[in-house]
């Protein structure tokens, strides 16, 4: 069974994607550009500290210097992401490393020419390699990438600003911190402990979650565990309970109040709408990438396909304005007649 998690490299071309059921809360600060297009659901979208919610349709373009975390808000959320690699475009530009920006749709804008561009692009690319390999394919692909980088990093252009001070200290400080809480987090663990890591106080360790990732030290921990534990929900057999208290939850009763309060749904609700829901996915780092099977989400791809670029919407324009003009004419002939 073919799924939707590909990556791509040719010449100066490097990019992966992937659609995937959006249930999982990990922090993400890595080396890539990233573009999350939201296809189905709601999710929380904590970046650069702030928190905002993304609604279908929704896209958001974010530098790698930029921390951002997602939980779903619904039981079948589901994104495409894209990953552009760290090079790419410094090739073009040898200061884009250094460029800070976050470009995001809200309803105000999520059906102008840039984002509708943007996912028509981006579903194109997933539809062509869905379809499978060959030279026509990795044609369409690639012209669909660069048409999607080109309009992107003209954006870009408009907010990126560039970092006073060098980054990485504050990235590896940062990794250290959130790599020790990935490997721990289902045993009990302490903010004095993350302080320790840092090299901070732990004030200061407690301010610098909230700015990074726009949640507390303990959100951020309890949503790790939720994460994992909606997987498990999903995935196995294993009794609530059992899974409540693998993940990291002090009892039963303490994971089903914080479920509910997250999901709006009991974890054994989540679970029987999971099976009833028969999703196809495999698990890759966390996250459960969607089947090209899944006819839902290969409608929704295809309804971004019709698109009229630049030049069309012109042509267009034209004979539209040239059709007024004639009908100018015939009304002031008439006129005159009269």
């Amino acid at each position: 069974m073919d799924y939707f998690y590909y990556t791509y490299k040719h010449n100066h071309i490097d990019f992966s994607s992937h659609i995937y059921k959006v249930s999982t809360y990990h922090y993400n600060w890595h080396g890539e550009t990233e573009i999350l297009i939201l296809l189905k659901g709601r999710i929380e979208m904590s970046c650069n500290s702030e928190v905002f919610t993304m609604e279908p349709l929704d896209s958001i373009i974010i530098s790698p210097q930029v921390g951002h975390a997602t939980l779903a808000l619904e039981q079948d959320t589901t994104a495409l992401v894209i990953h552009v690699g760290k090079d790419f475009f410094q090739q073009f530009d040898p200061n884009f490393g250094m460029y800070q920006f976050v470009v995001r749709s809200d309803e105000m804008n999520r059906h102008n020419r840039f984002f509708t561009s943007l996912r028509h692009h981006a579903a194109m690319m997933m539809l062509i390699m869905a379809d499978g390999e060959s030279s026509a394919n990795r044609l369409g692909l690639e012209h669909h990438y660069l048409s999607l980088a080109s309009d992107l990093y003209s954006e870009i252009d408009v907010v990126k600003s560039i970092h006073g001070k060098p980054v990485d200290m504050t990235v590896a400080t940062f990794d250290k911190m959130i790599t020790y809480i990935d490997k721990n987090y289902q045993q009990k663990i302490e903010l004095e402990d993350i302080a320790q890591i840092g090299g901070y106080n732990v004030n200061y360790t407690s301010q610098f979650f909230k700015r990074q990732l726009g949640v507390s030290f303990l959100e951020y921990v309890l949503r790790l565990r939720l994460r994992e534990a909606t997987v498990r929900l999903a995935n196995s057999t294993d009794s609530v309970a059992h899974i409540a208290s693998d993940c990291g939850f002090a009892d039963i009763k303490a994971f089903n109040v914080s479920f509910k309060k997250h999901f709006h749904t009991t974890p054994s609700e989540y679970r029987k709408q999971a099976k009833e829901m028969g999703r196809k996915t495999k698990l890759h780092d966390w996250k459960e990438i969607i089947s090209t099977q899944e006819q839902d989400i290969i409608r929704i791809l295809e309804s971004f396909v019709p698109y009229h670029d630049d030049l069309q919407y012109k042509v267009e324009l034209d004979k539209a304005n040239q059709k007024l003009q004639t009908v100018k004419k015939q009304l002031k002939s008439v006129v005159e007649k009269l």
